[in-house]
């Protein structure tokens, strides 16, 4: 993507924010807490993601959010507040723990968690701290979406021509590849289903092109084996 304005939500440790000023971009970082090295290539925000952004619209042509949405409460409110602050036509990049890649789904079979190994959501545990007004827990892992949720709330909030990728592979899913031919079968006989139960009156059937996208999207590489879940989006004009 040529360089251009892009906001960083959240920065974390600035690490992408140092890397994409590198490359020629203009950074706004922002996190709800303060830098601890302050880059002095981009510009540093306290904000809650939670909340409206401090932002006029369109101000950015990109919004990256890595690894940020699934400790937010207000999901929808985060992505609408994205799809504002970009000018129509930039893209948002979004990563996010992937839900949907074979070993996750096991995992979630036995468990009801993403990762045996991870625990059980609680409130002792998941609570990581507060900002420093104290007003805003931080939460761990505690909001996990799946593809099928983000994909809905990123169309509703105005963006569109989703793509998928990741960045890093699960071993143990790579290992599971023979059970995919029926996850196909699977995708395939709901899509077949849904159509049947939107004959119903006052129901409407799913567009074709919606649903070839999902089942290419749900039975794509990036999806069954990846770790992480990427999506870039465009902003609808």
């Amino acid at each position: 993507m040529k360089p251009g304005r892009v906001l960083d939500i959240p920065a974390g440790g600035a690490v992408q924010s140092r890397a994409l000023s590198n490359l020629g971009y203009r950074v706004v970082s922002v996190d709800l807490f303060p830098a601890a090295k302050p880059e002095p290539t981009s510009t540093w925000i306290c904000a809650d993601a939670n909340d409206v952004l401090p932002f006029r619209d369109d101000a950015f042509d990109y919004v990256l959010s890595r690894e940020g949405i699934e400790h937010l409460e207000d999901q929808m409110g985060f992505l609408r507040n994205c799809a504002r602050v970009i000018r129509p036509g930039g893209k948002i990049v979004l990563t996010t723990p992937n839900l949907m890649h074979l070993s996750a789904r096991a995992s979630n079979f036995l468990t009801g968690q993403r990762n045996l190994r991870r625990g059980m959501i609680n409130e002792i545990q998941t609570p990581r701290s507060r900002n420093p007004g104290g007003r805003r827990i931080y939460h761990g892992h505690a909001f996990m979406l799946d593809y099928f949720r983000a994909r809905y709330m990123m169309r509703l909030a105005g963006f569109d021509h989703l793509e998928v990728y990741s960045d890093r592979w699960s071993p143990t899913s790579v290992a599971m590849s023979p059970i995919v031919p029926i996850l196909w079968i699977a995708m395939k006989f709901s899509a077949a289903a849904s159509a049947r139960n939107a004959r119903r009156p006052g129901h409407r059937p799913p567009r074709d092109d919606v649903t070839r996208e999902i089942i290419s999207h749900v039975l794509s590489p990036a999806l069954l084996y990846g770790k992480r879940m990427i999506i870039v989006a465009d902003r609808q004009g």
